[in-house]
């Protein structure tokens, strides 16, 4: 009976006051009817003793993911799922790349952020990388910037229970039909190409559907509760901002705006 009346609770709590079907597009903006928001810690977990972002056991760092129950956007079957969505700060990493920035392109040529990145857009990155590679190997082309970029699910012991990448490959657990994650979003709306990414102000994220399972989903909610591994390689390096300035970061990734619906597939 508690378990019941405990899963019942949860379909109320994660049930949209409003009908707005979500966007499955690796993207959370005002097209997705996210009925619920919660602050959670979260790490590197790549190569931690050099990370300024922290460890399993010294989780200092918070984003704030995205969860609810409702409908694919354009499916007509009326069918619910449990939808959630993930992101790293913008200060810790945005979806820039460039197939010119790689070992003999120090510092960046180019000065136009119009026709590619800058050094701006480099040093940053620079600071983090050097540390735990060596100097000058800063790789920003695509596999650079997105081929080892991951998010995962630990216990409380921080081993690793779910995992998902920007090379779209995710574990077949909990429950999962389908994900994207902010590099489809660029693809998919030609925003980006393989050779070239100049999206500054979008994060790296993750947008996720698992079927319907009061039970299974609110496992996977306790779970993230343990802190979110991020496996940020190359991260921005830089020291984590004050509230004064999240808030600014908060609301550059808002000016995303509005876009062009897609289905997930």
């Amino acid at each position: 009976m508690k378990r019941q009346f405990a899963i019942a609770l949860f379909l109320i709590a994660t049930s949209s006051a409003a009908r707005a079907d979500i966007v499955l597009d690796g993207i959370f903006d005002g097209g997705d009817a996210y009925a619920n928001s919660q602050v959670v810690t979260w790490f590197n977990g790549h190569k931690t003793a050099n990370s300024i972002y922290g460890d399993f056991d010294n989780q200092f760092a918070t984003t704030t993911i995205q969860y609810g129950v409702d409908q694919l956007d354009g499916d007509l079957s009326g069918t619910e799922y449990f939808f959630l969505y993930i992101e790293v700060p913008l200060y810790a990493k945005n979806m820039i790349w460039d197939i010119a920035v790689d070992d003999d392109n120090f510092p960046v040529a180019n000065t136009d952020p119009n026709i590619g990145l800058t050094e701006d857009d480099v040093a940053p990155y620079r600071v983090h990388h050097e540390t735990h590679h060596d100097p000058g190997d800063l790789r920003l082309d695509f596999k650079g910037a997105t081929g080892s970029e991951k998010v995962v699910f630990v216990d409380g012991n921080g081993n690793n229970i779910f995992e998902a990448d920007l090379a779209d490959d995710a574990d077949n657990a909990f429950g999962l039909i389908g994900f994207k994650d902010s590099v489809d979003y660029l693809f998919d709306n030609g925003l980006a190409t393989e050779d070239l990414s100049l999206a500054r102000f979008v994060t790296m994220s993750f947008e996720f559907q698992f079927d319907l399972d009061a039970v299974t989903n609110s496992e996977l909610l306790d779970y993230i509760s343990n802190g979110i591994e991020f496996h940020l390689s190359p991260e921005r390096g830089l020291a984590i901002p004050g509230p004064a300035s999240l808030a600014l970061l908060g609301l550059a990734g808002l000016g995303l705006g509005r876009r062009r619906r897609r289905v997930g597939s």
